[in-house]
């Protein structure tokens, strides 16, 4: 029997990490400049990176439940890939509901 390591069947959250290190670039003329993502593009980032994964969960259980598949490492990985994006959204989301609250309360 031979054991198939696990790093080459997980892959990254693909939607984040292009929220963070992509960059949108204009050219101007002969010169080009970059504008960096906003807030709301990495948001819109993480919410459809959850989308993405929690749909690919529903997926891959009805596939489990009809016998569709035999490939259980990588249904664990989608399960696990979607819970870690459902908690990265709800945290951004308390962060910046917290944020705002705290700027509510300033005094101007």
């Amino acid at each position: 029997m031979f054991i198939e390591p696990m790093s080459a069947k997980i892959q990254p959250l693909r939607s984040v990490e292009e929220a963070f290190h992509t960059y949108e670039k204009i050219e101007e003329g002969s010169s080009e400049s970059v504008k960096a993502p906003t807030f709301l593009d990495v948001f819109s980032g993480i919410i459809n990176n959850a989308v993405e994964t929690n749909a690919q969960k529903s997926a891959d259980i009805v596939q489990l439940m009809t016998g569709d598949t035999d490939n259980l490492e990588q249904i664990q990985a989608n399960l696990t890939k979607a819970e870690v994006a459902t908690e990265l959204l709800v945290t951004v989301k308390n962060t910046v509901v917290d944020a705002y609250n705290e700027i509510i309360k300033m005094s101007v």
